[in-house]
Formats: C-alpha cells, sequence, structure tokens
C-alpha cells in the first residue's frame, strides 16, 4: 500500500489557504465587517490560495509516486519540525523587530512577537514541509 498521491497538494492547499485567509484579514482587517466585507475575503483568499496551488502544482509538483505510508511519515513529520522551528524563530524575529519599532515596550514587544511568530507558523509551515517533503522524496526516489 502506498501514500495517496494527491496528499501533499491537499496539505499544501489547505495551508496556503490559511495563509492567504491572514494575509487578507492583516490587509483588510480594520474594515467594517459587513456580508460584502465576508465576501471580499472569501473572494481574494480563494485566488491567492489558487494562484499560489497553480505555481506549486505546475508539472506535477507536490505528486508522490509510490512512496510507503511509514517513510512519508517520518519525512513529513521531520521536515514540518524543523520548518515550524525555523518559521518560528524568523517570524518571531521580524515581529519582535516590527513591535519593538512602534511600542518602544521590549517586554510587551516579545510577548507579541512569541505569539505572532508561533501562530502563523501553525499555518505557514505545513504548506512549506509539503514542499520539501516532495523535495526530499523525489531525490531519494532517483538515488540520488
Amino acid at each position: 500500500m502506498n501514500t495517496p498521491s494527491q496528499t501533499l497538494r491537499v496539505v499544501f492547499a489547505l495551508s496556503a489557504l490559511a495563509c492567504s485567509v491572514v494575509l487578507v484579514l492583516f490587509v483588510r482587517g480594520r474594515a467594517e465587517w459587513t456580508d460584502t466585507f465576508w465576501l471580499q475575503l472569501a473572494a481574494a483568499s480563494a485566488a491567492l490560495c489558487a494562484a499560489g496551488c497553480a505555481v506549486a502544482f505546475r508539472r506535477g509538483g507536490l505528486r508522490l509516486e509510490t512512496v510507503p505510508p511509514g517513510r512519508f511519515v517520518l519525512v513529513f513529520l521531520r521536515q514540518l519540525a524543523v520548518v515550524y522551528i525555523t518559521s518560528g524563530v524568523i517570524l518571531t524575529a521580524l515581529a519582535l523587530a516590527i513591535i519593538y519599532a512602534i511600542t518602544r515596550s521590549g517586554p510587551n514587544a516579545l510577548a507579541l512577537a512569541v505569539l505572532a511568530g508561533l501562530w502563523l507558523s501553525l499555518w505557514l509551515a505545513p504548506g512549506i514541509a509539503s514542499v520539501t517533503t516532495w523535495r526530499t522524496l523525489r531525490k531519494q526516489g532517483r538515488g540520488t
């Protein structure tokens, strides 16, 4: 039995959709939350997600071929942990610099930065881990 060929595409698409919703809310979050706002949010998020998926999936990208489930799970979870930690550190550092520049309060900036970095990484990491897992499995499949 092999891992379904579309698994990484589904994980990437869901991660891309979550990230696009966060991005659109960040850009338009101060707007009045009307029915029109939510429809625009859904349309803009779906368009961003579709564009990201079109780029990632072109020429057979993120499509698995004959990968045993055990090997897939081990590679994916390792990639997910590495990507989550890395993106958490990077996003926290970036958020700390931005928030501290605005507030000039170290403890508050650090608390908000850690929260923002770790929360955003939850949505971003699965998509990046899908790409790195696909590349790793493809490279291992070629025997390189």
